[in-house]
């Protein structure tokens, strides 16, 4: 069984105060300088001596895992270094070098970007929720995705073995889809773990994938909670791993305007699926317009910029489709005015090329103001101002009449003459 991590702290300048941001010092032992002189805690932090800048501590292994219903064997661990690394506070170009030993037989995942001689860094971030290390005994196949080698962690419960192949075949796929929007990953250090989901979980029969979340914390993690009992082809057909990778395009934005990185996810996993053949074109846009309508279906709506003062459940819709109509419209005026040059995918490549992995957490109009100043047309602030504080969903009905999209019933009929009909199927085509 696991029992302990072992640390050993050097600051750059003498007299610092350490945090831990989730943590409790009362589960510290031999808290102490590096010379063996006996250290005051307090609740999250540790005051050093105005001359001491080395710190020694071990600190309890325990398992998060368990509070979503999933045993772990007793030699993995899987907990957030926000309860057990103290670090001094990171702002701007600030880091933390980490060398980390393992035991033999061991293995390790972390969220923070390698270093050229095998360490780890830790930069500021949004600390948009609480990452995660894996040690122990578990698998960590390793993934090629473009020039970019991933390692996977595979955190298997005492009960439910993760088949690999399967596992990493619809990765790959997945991040193939997100790969191919501008040639490269968005974050090639990028940690990706994969957990059997609970029993009551499984029991919903929707989706083999019944929960994903990406986290900035000290770095960039994806992880998945998946039913391990489900086909390869159910892994492959569904639209949660494009969803969250897609999340990587952009860098985080305010948790009150979450509709815009919710919104932009929820249509590239569209047009991913289309992209790679899931989704025949007519079925790509049938999806999003039925998501459109149910958004706009919502009684005395608020603007997208109002969603975060109303209850989730309510709003949830707007939450998700208001930006992606948004991210709709921009690709549209982008296509159209540049006759296919330019799309919301060239303007993100920019945004990865300048400011991806992003360190700080950025505001709505921000971000637009960067997208406009990286693109050839400036389409974003525009349909910011426009749509973010107006209430209910953006207007698509001129989109609708330009691309051809007909809709009677309910149904998408799809009119090859309208006059940007080209640039609608480019939207869902990979070239």
């Amino acid at each position: 069984m696991l029992g302990y991590v072992e640390v050993t702290g050097e600051l750059a300048q003498p007299g610092e105060r350490v945090r831990a941001r989730n943590g409790d010092a009362r589960h510290l032992i031999e808290l102490q300088t590096c010379d063996g002189t006996s250290l005051v805690s307090g609740g999250t932090r540790i005051y050093l001596p105005p001359r001491q800048r080395c710190f020694h501590y071990r600190h309890p292994l325990g398992n998060d895992a368990t509070r979503r219903g999933i045993t772990l064997p007793p030699n993995v661990s899987l907990t957030s270094p926000s309860t057990w690394l103290w670090l001094p506070e990171l702002t701007g170009n600030d880091y933390v070098r980490v060398e980390l030993t393992v035991a033999a037989g061991h293995a390790i995942s972390v969220p923070w970007p390698r270093t050229a001689d095998g360490a780890y860094r830790i930069p500021a971030s949004p600390q948009s929720s609480r990452a995660y290390t894996v040690f122990g005994r578990f698998r960590a196949p390793r993934l090629t995705v473009g020039d970019t080698e991933l390692t996977i962690a595979l955190v298997d419960s005492r009960d439910v073995v993760l088949d690999a192949n399967k596992t990493l075949a619809w990765l790959e796929a997945a991040l193939t889809d997100l790969h191919d929007v501008y040639g490269r990953l968005p974050n090639p250090d990028v940690q990706i773990i994969v957990v059997p989901s609970g029993p009551s979980r499984w029991s919903s029969g929707r989706s083999p994938v019944p929960f994903g979340r990406v986290m900035r914390d000290g770095g960039e993690t994806v992880q998945f909670f998946v039913d391990p009992s489900r086909p390869l082809g159910e892994y492959l057909n569904d639209w949660t791993a494009d969803h969250e990778f897609a999340h990587l395009l952009l860098p985080y934005v305010d948790h009150d305007q979450k509709w815009i990185s919710e919104g932009f996810a929820s249509y590239y996993q569209n047009v991913l699926l289309a992209r790679r053949g899931v989704y025949s074109e007519p079925e790509a846009w049938q999806r999003l317009h039925r998501s459109f309508s149910r958004a706009s279906e919502i009684s005395n709506p608020p603007s997208p910029n109002g969603t975060h003062g109303q209850p989730f459940w309510e709003v949830r819709m707007l939450i998700y489709w208001s930006g992606a109509a948004l991210a709709l419209l921009a690709d549209q005026r982008l296509r159209q005015a540049s006759d296919g040059v330019i799309s919301l995918d060239t303007v993100l490549d920019k945004l990865q090329a300048c400011c991806l992995p992003s360190s700080t957490i950025w505001q709505g109009r921000a971000l637009f103001e960067k997208l406009d100043e990286l693109s050839p047309i400036p389409v974003f602030v525009g349909l910011y101002d426009e749509y973010a504080d107006a209430p209910g969903m953006p207007d698509l009905t001129t989109l609708y009449g330009d691309f051809g999209i007909r809709v009677e019933n309910g149904r998408v009929n799809l009119d090859d003459r309208a006059e940007f009909a080209h640039i609608r199927r480019a939207i869902m085509k990979n070239d």
